[in-house]
C-alpha cells in the first residue's frame, strides 16, 4: 500500500502502473485523539507579502502583544536602493507603529514589534530593487494546540532529465510526468506517547491545495524490506496510522520513501511549493482544526552570493 493521494483539482486517469489510490475518500481510524494541549505560545505565521515596486498591504490582525517582520529584498545596486516598511494601525492610519529602513550592506532582517491586539497594515517604499518579501508572524496564545508540529518544509526538490520515471495521462491522453517529486513536508511527534494522525489533513494554505489525508493504516512496500519474511513480519496484519514518540515523517510531493513513513500525494504537474514566492503548509486534525503551520524562507540572490 503506497499512501498517495491525488488533486481533486485534476481528475486523471493512469496509464500502467496505476497511480495509487485516493485517500481522499478513506475513512478516518477509529482511535483516541492525539494528547491535545491549550495555552501554548508559539510564533504562526499571518501573512506572507510579496512584490518589486512601493504598495500597500491589505490589513491583517495580531492577536498578541509581540510580532514581526521578517523581510528579503534582492537588491543588486545597494547605493541605490530604497526599502522602508511602515507599520499602522488600520483604525488609526495616520499612527506610525514602527518604521524600518533599509541600510547598505544587508538583504533582509527580522524587525519585532511589541504592540498588538488590533488589524495592521503595512505600506511599503521601494526602489531599485528586483523583488522583496516579507512574512508576518504572531507570537500568540495558541487556543487549539496539538503533539503533532510541521517542522521542515522541502520546498526545492530536483528534476531529474533523464529519470526513467512513471508517466501518467490525463483525461485527453496528454502526457503528464511529476516534476520535484523529492520536495517534502516533514511532520513531528513533540509527545512522549505514540499518537493516531488517521484521518489528518495536511494542505497548501497559500495555493488553497492540494490536501493529502493520512490513511487509516501505515502504508507498507515488500520491495522495501527486501525479503518475504521482513514483509510479513511488518506489513501483515496493517498497522494503525502511528506516530512514534518524538519521531518525524515525511510527506513527499510524488513518489513514497518508505524510511521516512512512505507517504506522498500526487499533483500534476507537481511542484506543490513554490520556488520563488514562499507558501504556507497547514495540518489539520480530523475535527478541521488548524494544529500547526509553517512557511519558508527563499535567499536572495545576494544572500546566496554572500555565503558561498
Amino acid at each position: 500500500m503506497v499512501a498517495c493521494a491525488q488533486s481533486a483539482e485534476s481528475p486523471l486517469t493512469t496509464a500502467t502502473p496505476q497511480l495509487p489510490t485516493n485517500i481522499e475518500n478513506q475513512a478516518p481510524a477509529e482511535a483516541s485523539p492525539p494528547e491535545e494541549t491549550t495555552n501554548e505560545t508559539e510564533w504562526s505565521t499571518v501573512q506572507i507579502f510579496t512584490g518589486r515596486e512601493s504598495e500597500t498591504t491589505p490589513p491583517f490582525h495580531i492577536s498578541g502583544t509581540e510580532w514581526r517582520v521578517i523581510w528579503t529584498a534582492d537588491i543588486q545596486y545597494p547605493e541605490y536602493a530604497v526599502f522602508d516598511i511602515l507599520v499602522y494601525p488600520q483604525d488609526k492610519p495616520g499612527m506610525l507603529t514602527k518604521r524600518v529602513s533599509y541600510s547598505e550592506g544587508t538583504s533582509g532582517d527580522t524587525v519585532y514589534i511589541y504592540d498588538g491586539g488590533c488589524d495592521y497594515y503595512l505600506k511599503v517604499i521601494a526602489a531599485n530593487l528586483s523583488n522583496w518579501a516579507m512574512t508576518v508572524e504572531d507570537y500568540a496564545e495558541q487556543k487549539f494546540t496539538s503533539p503533532f508540529r510541521i517542522t521542515k518544509i522541502n520546498y526545492k526538490g530536483m528534476n531529474y532529465p533523464n529519470y526513467e520515471g512513471v508517466d501518467y495521462s490525463d483525461n485527453e491522453g496528454a502526457s503528464l510526468r511529476i516534476v520535484e517529486s523529492d520536495e517534502y513536508v516533514e511532520i513531528k511527534n513533540l509527545s512522549d506517547s505514540p499518537q493516531n494522525i488517521a484521518g489528518w489533513r495536511l494542505k497548501n494554505l497559500t495555493k488553497g491545495g492540494p490536501a493529502f489525508i493520512f490513511p487509516t493504516s501505515l502504508p507498507c512496500s515488500c520491495e522495501w524490506y527486501g525479503n518475504f519474511e521482513d514483509c510479513i513480519k511488518n506489513c501483515y496484519p496493517s498497522r494503525p496510522c502511528v506516530i512514534e514518540p518524538h519521531e518525524s515523517i515525511r510527506v513527499y510531493t510524488g513518489e513514497a520513501r518508505y524510511e521516512s513513513g512512505g507517504f506522498c500525494f500526487y499533483y500534476f504537474p507537481g511542484n506543490i511549493w513554490n520556488n520563488e514566492i514562499p507558501d504556507v503548509a497547514a495540518l489539520y486534525n480530523r475535527k478541521g482544526q488548524e494544529v500547526s503551520r509553517k512557511s519558508y524562507i527563499i535567499p536572495t540572490k545576494n544572500s546566496l552570493a554572500s555565503s558561498d
